[in-house]
């Protein structure tokens, strides 16, 4: 065996080369830092699926109105505001849990009472079938007035 010579392509060689490194890669792929999971990106990386969240904790309710009235209308009534003296009791509601007034004030805007209800310089002291008596002034001189139930002047109103 004389000078017996190797006789290898020079691409065959190469050929070779990348062969091995392959078979090394695919039996242990290197690791890839910050991989993105197309699940959570959503699948389609072209059109991405966008998820928005409202926390409402300590925030104002976005359908509610910034303004608010008061009186008519808006549910929302003030009566600590009211002057007895200036109030016509309208009407008189009364079932198992006591009695409610219905009173309205000098621009026609109406209001529900309760007994207790405070209002300027006094309170509701006590609703009785026709009339609401409230209680004015200051502790050990308060006077007790009384505002009587209006008769309703409407054509469609009899007296049964």
């Amino acid at each position: 065996m004389r000078n017996q010579k190797l006789l290898v392509a020079p691409g065959s060689l190469l050929l070779t080369i990348l062969a091995l490194a392959s078979a090394a890669y695919a039996a242990d792929p290197p690791s890839i830092t910050g991989a993105v999971d197309m699940k959570a990106a959503g699948e389609d990386t072209l059109f991405r699926k966008e998820i928005y969240l409202y926390e409402p904790a300590g925030r104002r309710d976005p359908f509610k109105s910034l303004v608010q009235k008061k009186g008519e209308g808006s549910g929302v009534t003030d009566v600590s505001s009211l002057d007895a003296s200036n109030l016509t009791l309208t009407g008189i509601i009364w079932g198992p849990s006591g009695r409610l007034a219905l009173v309205n004030d000098t621009q026609g805007v109406g209001y529900i009472i309760k007994p207790g209800d405070q209002v300027i310089g006094g309170r509701v002291f006590a609703i009785t079938d026709s009339s609401v008596v409230f209680e004015q002034g200051d502790p050990g001189n308060t006077v007790k007035f009384v505002v009587p139930l209006t008769e309703s002047k409407s054509k469609g109103s009899k007296k049964r």
